[in-house]
């Protein structure tokens, strides 16, 4: 069965003062039907610019180029009029922040109404009933009520509910969720989890779950894509990520997680430095600033991915076996 999304060597490349800096490098990866993929990283690695790449949201002053295959059309080459019709339809997203998503003077049930009407052939009246369904589905309590209610009358985790409602309205193939659990309580974080699992194994749909939380990509996905700095540095299934990690970012990642059985005086080990700005990005390895294992190659030349074994690929010159 052909892959639902296909992402090929995906640059992204922003102009500041006159210049283009690249915030997306050579991007490369796929999600399989009813997969859902984790793409993890600190605040400022390209995650939620991937992410917006893919559906052709960015603004002006970004340049991409590459391929974005879904269901085998490139996405990066179609007109306006052919994207507008497969955002919303055959794509759904779920974006970081429902408040500012959520238009504040527009009542909850036309904003899920409006997706069913720019893609489906229904009444205005057919539309209400499956929004309210949708509601019913998301777990929303009286949803007949929250349809004629504005977004700034409903809890974080009740408006994050209407977003998922919105994006799965047309039953999409693909689901982009960037973040879709930030601040949100563990309660409703985890209440937010299950239902996207639902969803996936109801609709078959296929998920990109774009997070920070390693936690939560042990509970929902089934591959791993760790970016850094713009660039993939490792990808692999769960089990590789947590218990094979290869890349000392990674490993880092991992190592700065509280763990249940740690002793109390036990301190975190924090990845020291920042991820490197746009305009100041070092040679060689992008990573290596902060690398505890550093060599002196890894500071002039930049590693490919390189093959660990099969389907776990890591960005570093101790994983130097064969290129891919």
């Amino acid at each position: 069965m052909p892959n639902i999304l296909d992402v090929e060597s995906l640059n992204v490349e922003f102009n500041i003062n006159g210049t283009y800096y690249p915030a997306v490098h050579d991007v490369s990866f796929h999600i399989n039907p009813g997969e859902t993929v984790g793409l993890v990283g600190e605040s400022g690695c390209g995650k939620s610019v991937t992410s917006l790449a893919l559906v052709r949201l960015l603004p002006k002053s970004a340049r991409v180029n590459g391929e974005v295959l879904y269901e085998g059309r490139n996405l990066l080459t179609l007109a306006d009029g052919e994207m507008r019709k497969i955002r919303g339809d055959g794509i759904g997203m779920i974006f970081q922040e429902p408040m500012t998503s959520l238009n504040p003077v527009y009542k909850i049930g036309a904003q899920i109404s409006e997706t069913l009407l720019l893609h489906r052939d229904i009444s205005a009246k057919e539309a209400f009933a499956q929004s309210v369904d949708m509601l019913k589905k998301v777990g929303i309590p009286r949803p007949e009520e929250i349809m004629d209610e504005h977004p700034h009358q409903l809890s974080g985790g009740m408006r994050q509910r209407v977003m998922i409602a919105i994006a799965m309205a047309c039953n999409p193939h693909l689901l982009i969720a960037d973040e879709p659990t930030t601040a949100l309580d563990v309660t409703i974080q985890a209440q937010i989890l299950e239902l996207m699992r639902e969803i996936s194994n109801e609709f078959g749909t296929s998920i990109l779950l774009i997070t920070h939380d390693l936690g939560v990509v042990a509970e929902m996905c089934h591959r791993v894509v760790v970016m850094y700095a713009g660039q993939i540095v490792e990808q692999g299934t769960v089990d590789d990520l947590f218990f094979n990690p290869q890349h000392p970012y990674t490993r880092g990642l991992l190592n700065a997680i509280p763990k249940i059985d740690a002793r109390s005086k036990q301190r975190l080990q924090p990845i020291e430095g920042n991820v490197p700005s746009l305009t100041r990005m070092p040679k060689g390895c992008r990573f290596s600033p902060r690398c505890p294992h550093v060599m002196d190659q890894c500071k002039v030349q930049s590693p490919e991915l390189f093959e660990v074994e099969n389907i776990h690929f890591s960005r570093c010159w101790m994983n130097e076996k064969k290129e891919i």
